[in-house]
């Protein structure tokens, strides 16, 4: 399986959690100026994929020195994240972890949201306090610690919702855009979530 690691320019989860995703990944992407960080942080990245709008410290130039490989895409109706996401995919991704989403600017971190919604491939955006994952049309177990937070939400309307192992339990039912989905708790060790029609979006706290 080709597991990639996708890193984008804002901050980090923890160095615990960071060094386990580099551990586990076959190759690592940086989105354009995210590469400045990967030096920074003694993080070897494979490809560099962007509009290298971002770059400051460093040049292209600078970067082709270092052997690594520079994939400038200038694609405006995409961000980086997504222009990586799919490079990895064309490189045969099976599964992308991402990190690098959390603070800077709102517009940017929910945009990284959309963008595995978009993926076709396993995606999980890791932030320091949760993981995200999408549901699309099928049904997925997780283990969770019991008494840990998670939230479901539908991106528009989702047929056949079904939640089980949590203190709100959901029954085939369809589920619309709203808050409702907020913080429902672990009841057991394994939780599972399935949706017959619809994209749901998963908020796992660690």
């Amino acid at each position: 399986m080709s597991r990639f690691l996708i890193v984008g320019n804002s901050k980090f989860p923890s160095e615990l959690i960071t060094k386990e995703l580099i551990k586990i990944s076959d190759k690592i992407i940086a989105c354009d100026g995210a590469i400045e960080r990967c030096l920074q942080h003694s993080i070897e990245a494979d490809y560099v994929v962007g509009d290298m709008d971002s770059l400051e410290q460093i040049t292209i130039d600078e970067l082709l020195e270092m052997n690594l490989e520079v994939v400038k895409l200038d694609d405006q109706n995409n961000n980086d994240l997504s222009k990586a996401i799919n490079y990895a995919r064309d490189l045969g991704a099976k599964r992308i972890d991402i990190i690098g989403v959390e603070g800077g600017s709102n517009q940017h971190q929910f945009a990284s949201y959309w963008s595995i919604i978009d993926c076709p491939i396993e995606s999980y955006i890791h932030l320091q306090d949760s993981i995200i994952s999408i549901i699309n049309s099928k049904s997925e177990r997780y283990s969770i610690q019991v008494g840990k937070n998670f939230s479901v939400f539908p991106v528009g309307r989702c047929k056949g919702v079904c939640i089980s192992g949590s203190k709100w339990i959901l029954d085939n039912e369809t589920i619309f855009p709203s808050s409702r989905g907020l913080h429902n708790i672990a009841k057991e060790k394994e939780i599972e979530i399935s949706c017959e029609e619809g994209v749901l979006l998963v908020f796992r706290s660690r």
